[in-house]
């Protein structure tokens, strides 16, 4: 009976030992499944990462070829060869142009936005106004001109470095031209509400010849020219039917004559704000850039900002 009892109970740790390695057996098999399961999505997402980026990068030499080598007119670049993107034309209003389903791409002539080196009672004045009428322009037009001008006086609403240092910020004012738009969010008054509002409209690169209403957005033709919606639409009009506005329409509309002494109106920059996106229902791989057309000795085009992921 002794005998049959320890047998018994032999046959039982037999079998819970058996139990307990094959438990650790499947522990180990499930956690391996799911390492090699993790390891092959990894691998997958750096694969499809790497391929947008290589995409995006050649789409956007092909593009800057494509510029260079094509004619400028007011609004647009006329491709020289259309087998190069898939279209003979590249219009500069940020317009968005599909290279495949996959590939984007917008161009915008820098005439055709409001420059943020301008001081009160300016275009940025009254943008800032319109988009909302309860900021102090004045308040943001003095900083970001002491943001960017090289001494340490600051303007009557303005801040120098003492300032930020003064309210325990990491940093002090450029006192150069800004190298990124993001910088107007460090400004003394800025707030990230009114920064959304502006931002689609201003442009960190000098204005070169005046606005192009040719390629510009409906608010920064009123804010530049100073004019009602009514004048912007009869305006809107002749850009719209690939005409040009007469003279003596344009100054009874705006006050303004289209070419004089210190601009030339409706004539596009050389400098131009690029974005390239890869992906289909979300960007995958964006590459945003800042591009100057002006040939150097060096090198046929210039890169004044770079961002790209």
């Amino acid at each position: 009976m002794d005998i049959v009892k320890i047998q018994s109970d032999n046959t039982g740790s037999a079998v819970l030992l058996t139990i307990f390695l094959a438990s650790i057996i499947i522990i180990v098999g499930i956690s391996f499944n799911w390492l090699v399961k993790e390891h092959v999505k990894t691998a997958e997402v750096l694969k499809d990462k790497a391929e947008a980026m290589t995409t995006a990068v050649s789409v956007f030499d092909t593009l800057m070829f494509a510029m260079l080598t094509g004619t400028l007119s007011n609004n647009r670049i006329l491709v020289s060869d259309n087998s190069l993107l898939g279209f003979d034309r590249i219009p500069l209003n940020n317009l968005p142009l599909n290279v495949r389903d996959d590939i984007t791409i917008n161009v915008q002539d820098t005439n055709g936005k409001i420059s943020v080196y301008l001081g009160a009672d300016s275009d940025l004045t009254r943008l800032i106004r319109l988009v909302d009428e309860k900021s102090n322009a004045a308040l943001i037009t003095d900083n970001l001109n002491d943001w960017t001008d090289a001494d340490n006086i600051p303007r009557p609403l303005g801040a120098e470095a003492e300032y930020y240092k003064g309210i325990g910020m990491p940093y002090a004012p450029r006192n150069f031209s800004m190298q990124y738009m993001e910088e107007l969010l460090l400004l003394r008054g800025m707030s990230w509400e009114l920064y959304k509002k502006i931002k689609p409209y201003i442009t960190i690169f000098p204005g070169t010849s005046g606005i192009n209403p040719a390629t510009s957005a409906p608010l920064v033709v009123i804010a530049s020219l100073d004019i009602s919606e009514e004048n912007r639409k009869v305006i809107s009009e002749y850009v719209d039917k690939g005409l040009e506005v007469p003279d003596e329409v344009f100054y009874n509309l705006t006050g303004k004559r289209i070419h004089s002494l210190e601009y030339d109106l409706f004539q596009p920059s050389r400098y131009l704000e690029i974005t390239v996106s890869y992906g289909y229902s979300k960007s995958l791989y964006t590459i945003n850039a800042g591009i100057g057309l002006r040939t150097a000795e060096s090198a046929p085009y210039s890169v004044y900002y770079w961002k790209e992921g």
